[in-house]
């Protein structure tokens, strides 16, 4: 009775109220319809998002391992190449050139090819043809060395490719597949071989250098990154042919006829990713060309699995959706006044970004002069006018803004859009500019920098000092209110519109000096335009030999100093040779610091992979230099543990024979001490007064004044020459109070005091 009562007073209610009901129902239409289509919407970008993010992060892998694959090959191709042209190493050229041969210089000859292929986790093997001495010179790495006659070289392989005048593969890399005997074992091996040949006129090889890559380890490095559910990871040539596969059976196959290897051939893209069927199954294709090297890299992998948490994902999206649309038909009902507010403020919201946004054909446009696509159109001024760009002065310099430690800015308040950081960095660029009257456009075109254009009358030196100064004071005021600091990269003053590309470039190989001139930089492209075109260095081999054999003798000091004067050199070379640089000597510290805690080469906590992803947050080379030392470091003191207290204690029983021996020198110090032991004063004062409980200075002093206290026993020799005896400056008021502190008496009286209790005979000191 209760529940019909209530239910006709709703009746009469409603009937009396009609208005309430229709904007009830006008508010339950609107909220159904906003909420279907905005999660429709939601649902639809979300799945889009979700299909771009594995799409990007195997991009992301495949190039990534391009970008590994690619440094290790033109690295061996440039340091081998220059070797054989430039003819820099003697025993090469005595193994290519000579016509007879001599034991001793043999000798040095397989001590620098195992030199060589020590030096690169990449070398398999080396041989030296010589074609005068009808033999070769070789290297294979764990295997063996040798010299042996052409007819009977182990990999005959190679002197048939030598003696067919009509096969040309000098200076190119190359795959084969090797069975040589060698030291009564049977080898089988896929090689990516690189020849090079001097060849007479009759186009006979008269000498070559050999490398053979070892394609496993290749094979290893292009997938050591994280894959993901990538299934496949090839390496093939433009033609199709395979030269690394994770299946060794593939190898030297042709894919040409495959759909997707078509697909790839025939793109003129650089890199991309695709979904096509592979075996009757979806599959997400991603690749990278190595146009330079004529190889493309290639990842394969199901793309159901690739989905698996996007789907996941996708339904809980649609449980929640569901949830959000009742919830919001009960909001509705419950409180119609309020549903306009949250619309009004989103609206408003929208507008004000909206005004934000720059204009996409400024935009467009900025992009193109600063890519260096200037036609005639963009060249009109009355175009660019239109476009909202105002340049009217002849000369442009361009400037690049990059955030330093963009690790920290990615995790720390500004994560969920770092957009913005860029964003208010354009805005405090450009009002500090304009504020100088100067004459500016931003654009937010890189990852992890903004570039401006600043428009100039004259290309005077005041005004570059201008701009410079300008930049600075802008670097302080986006610290001051972005917490975060930028470095910059000032470009060449260009002439006209069609100077910005060429500035813009060089603006943003300045700022990649920030690795040698650190945070908050300001750097000219005047200042290292000759370091940037200047050739790639010698690489230090020797002192990179030092720091390995530190390491291994786990010698904290030489291990530091020869780290010390790697990163002295690196100082000298170009930002880019720098990263090549510090990557291969990444490779041998994985090989080294994996050997030394027995951890695996690929997925170790040593492995390349570690290192590469950890160098790659540093941005300058004392960060790089901090890393390793603190990386080898560990290993040397967690390696040395176990014999530490030994060694300690070798040390000390080492000071204490040399200061038994010199104690009586006036010019013996901690100082000496440590020199003679090879170890720093700190160390050697630290390890000595832990292992005998007595400071090093008060056990030169205890020798010294247990010497004395003999000689002023057994002999007549004055106070003033026993002082000096003992290591003391003659006259000595030093040695007088030291011995008196000991004990406890002068030495006259010490000496007159033994003499009245009765003493041995005595002698004096030259006797």
């Amino acid at each position: 009775m209760k529940v019909e009562r209530t239910g006709g007073r709703l009746i009469r209610l409603f009937r009396k109220n009609p208005l309430l009901i229709k904007i009830l129902s006008s508010y339950l239409v609107i909220v159904i319809v906003l909420l279907t289509v905005f999660s429709f919407v939601l649902f639809r970008t979300y799945s889009n998002k979700s299909i771009e993010q594995v799409s990007h992060t195997s991009e992301n892998f495949i190039s990534q391992s391009y970008y590994i694959a690619d440094l290790m090959l033109i690295n061996v191709y440039y340091n081998f190449y220059q070797l054989f042209i430039n003819g820099v190493d003697s025993d090469f050229n005595y193994g290519l050139y000579v016509d007879q041969s001599d034991a001793f210089a043999d000798q040095d000859v397989l001590r620098k090819l195992r030199q060589y292929v020590k030096s690169n986790p990449l070398i398999r093997s080396i041989y030296l043809y010589n074609s005068k001495t009808d033999r070769v010179i070789f290297n294979i790495s764990e295997v063996g060395e040798g010299i042996q006659s052409t007819a009977d070289f182990l990999d005959q392989d190679i002197i048939h490719i030598f003696s067919n005048k009509e096969q040309n593969v000098s200076g190119k890399y190359f795959t084969r597949k090797v069975d040589y005997v060698i030291n009564n074992k049977t080898i089988n091996e896929n090689f990516l071989t690189l020849i090079l040949t001097n060849t007479s006129s009759q186009r006979e090889v008269e000498s070559s250098l050999v490398i053979n890559l070892n394609e496993r380890v290749l094979q290893e490095m292009v997938t050591s990154g994280s894959a993901g559910d990538l299934n496949q990871v090839l390496i093939m040539y433009k033609d199709g042919n395979v030269l690394s596969h994770d299946d060794t059976s593939m190898i030297n196959k042709n894919l040409s006829d495959e759909s997707f290897a078509k697909q790839i051939m025939l793109s003129n893209d650089e890199k991309g990713s695709f979904i096509t069927k592979i075996n009757d199954r979806e599959s997400l294709v991603s690749y990278v060309k190595a146009k330079h090297l004529g190889l493309i890299f290639i990842g394969i992998g199901d793309y159901s699995k690739l989905l698996l948490s996007a789907y996941s994902m996708q339904r809980t999206l649609l449980i929640l959706t569901i949830i959000f649309i009742l919830a919001g038909i009960v909001l509705a009902v419950l409180f119609t006044s309020s549903i306009y507010n949250p619309f009004r403020k989103l609206l408003h919201k929208y507008r004000l970004d909206s005004n934000r946004l720059l204009n996409d054909k400024k935009k467009a446009l900025l992009g193109k002069l600063l890519d260096g696509e200037t036609d005639d159109k963009i060249r009109d001024n009355d175009y660019r006018t239109e476009c909202g760009v105002s340049f009217d002065d002849p000369y442009y310099v361009t400037l690049v803004l990059k955030m330093d430690s963009l690790e920290k800015v990615l995790s720390g308040k500004w994560s969920k859009d770092v957009r913005l950081v860029k964003f208010a960095i354009l805005n405090i660029a450009s009002e500090f500019f304009r504020e100088k009257r100067l004459k500016v456009e931003g654009i937010d075109n890189g990852y992890d920098y903004v570039s401006m254009i600043i428009n100039v009358k004259d290309r005077s030196d005041e005004i570059v000092s201008h701009i410079i100064d300008s930049t600075m004071e802008i670097q302080d005021q986006v610290e001051k209110y972005l917490k975060i600091s930028v470095s910059a990269g000032i470009g060449d003053m260009a002439e006209g519109v069609q100077g910005i590309g060429q500035s813009f470039q060089h603006a943003l190989a300045a700022s990649n000096y920030r690795i040698i001139y650190g945070r908050k930089a300001v750097i000219e492209y005047g200042d290292i335009a000759e370091r940037d075109n200047k050739g790639l260095h010698d690489y230090p081999y020797e002192i990179e030999k030092r720091m390995i054999e530190a390491i291994k003798e786990r010698n904290m000091r030489k291990m530091d100093t020869s780290l010390n004067e790697f990163f002295e050199r690196l100082v000298l070379s170009s930002a880019d040779e720098i990263q090549i640089t510090v990557l291969q000597l990444a490779v041998l510290l994985t090989r080294t610091l994996s050997g030394i805690a027995k951890t695996s080469i690929e997925n170790g906590e040593y492995s390349i992979k570690v290192l590469i992803a950890e160098i790659q947050t540093c941005e300058t080379l004392e960060e790089i230099k901090t890393y390793l030392y603190s990386l080898c470091s560990r290993v040397i003191e967690t390696k040395g543990n176990d014999a530490k207290e030994n060694v300690k204690s070798m040390i000390a029983n080492k000071i204490k024979d040399y200061v038994g021996k010199h104690y009586n020198s006036i010019n013996i110090s901690t100082e000496s001490v440590a020199n003679h032991v090879e170890l720093s004063p700190n160390y050697v004062r630290s390890i000595f007064k832990e292992i005998t409980g007595v400071s090093l200075s008060d056990y030169i002093t205890q020798c010294r004044m247990s010497e004395a206290q003999r000689l002023l026993l057994e002999t007549d020799d004055p106070v003033s020459r026993i002082a000096e005896a003992v290591g003391y400056p003659e006259n000595s008021k030093h040695f007088f109070t030291i011995f008196k502190k000991h004990f406890y008496k002068t030495p006259e009286n010490y000496r007159m005091s033994i003499q009245d209790n009765g003493s041995p005979s005595k002698r004096t000191s030259n006797e």
